[in-house]
């Protein structure tokens, strides 16, 4: 089996210290995209894990080559782009809270 192909949406503190570290020690995943809108983030992930930066997420919702993400950005945006991604048919890891609002959820 292939290892899924997964992107980090965010590459702040909580992609750095949780996510990040458990897809790198997971076999069955391989980090293929970092997108942050602060470039120097992406950028640093990427050079780190051997992925590429990408720094608008929409960039990544058509992708055939991405099977899951992992939303690590600030609680505001976590229900838009776990729903975008979920419409483009990609699995989604969402860090806590899902969504601000049970409207959002």
């Amino acid at each position: 089996m292939n290892p899924l192909q997964v992107a980090v949406i965010g590459c702040g503190t909580i992609a750095n210290v949780a996510h990040i570290p458990a897809y790198t020690k997971n076999k069955d995943a391989h980090l293929a995209y970092f997108c942050d809108i602060i470039p120097e983030r992406a950028d640093k992930a990427a050079k780190e894990y051997g992925g590429t930066a990408v720094y608008n997420y929409r960039e990544l919702l058509d992708k055939k080559d991405l099977d899951a993400v992992s939303v690590c950005t600030p609680n505001n945006l976590h229900a838009p782009i776990a729903i975008d991604f979920l419409r483009a048919g990609k699995d989604v890891l969402c860090e806590k809270p899902a969504a601000r609002t049970f409207a959002e959820a």
